[in-house]
């Protein structure tokens, strides 16, 4: 494996959810600057499969994050256990659990997403999402 696309990718995963808790947590009136700042690392041609089982393009993730911003004050996002499962060229795949704590509620999901590194940055391809019992 190509330590260094694996590297940029393990770090992408928890820069991600960095942004996406700066979503959730919100609190700068309409300002909608911490989509823009997610939506970049996400492929034109992003799909994900959620937990529920659906599956959502790039254009849908938009849209649950512009309905969720500022929606989850005190949110917590912890991003552990994450592994390289494959690499090839500049893509790799990295598996994760996700963990949300929010009023003492912790829900958790096992992840697989597929990115792409080109040069310095990061881009999401493809997410799926599975809850974790």
């Amino acid at each position: 494996m190509h330590q260094s696309i694996v590297k940029q990718a393990l770090h992408s995963v928890h820069q991600i959810h960095q942004l996406i808790h700066g979503v959730f947590t919100h609190s700068q009136g309409d300002s909608a600057a911490p989509i823009e700042q997610v939506m970049e690392l996400l492929a034109e041609d992003f799909q994900m499969v959620t937990t529920a089982g659906t599956m959502a393009d790039r254009e849908q993730v938009e849209q649950l994050f512009r309905g969720a911003l500022g929606a989850r004050q005190g949110l917590q996002i912890e991003v552990s256990d994450l592994r390289c499962v494959w690499q090839e060229g500049q893509c790799a795949a990295i598996r994760y659990k996700e963990t949300h704590r929010l009023d003492q509620v912790s829900t958790a999901r096992l992840s697989l997403a597929l990115i792409r590194i080109q040069g310095d940055s990061a881009q999401w391809l493809y997410l799926h999402e599975t809850n974790c019992p």
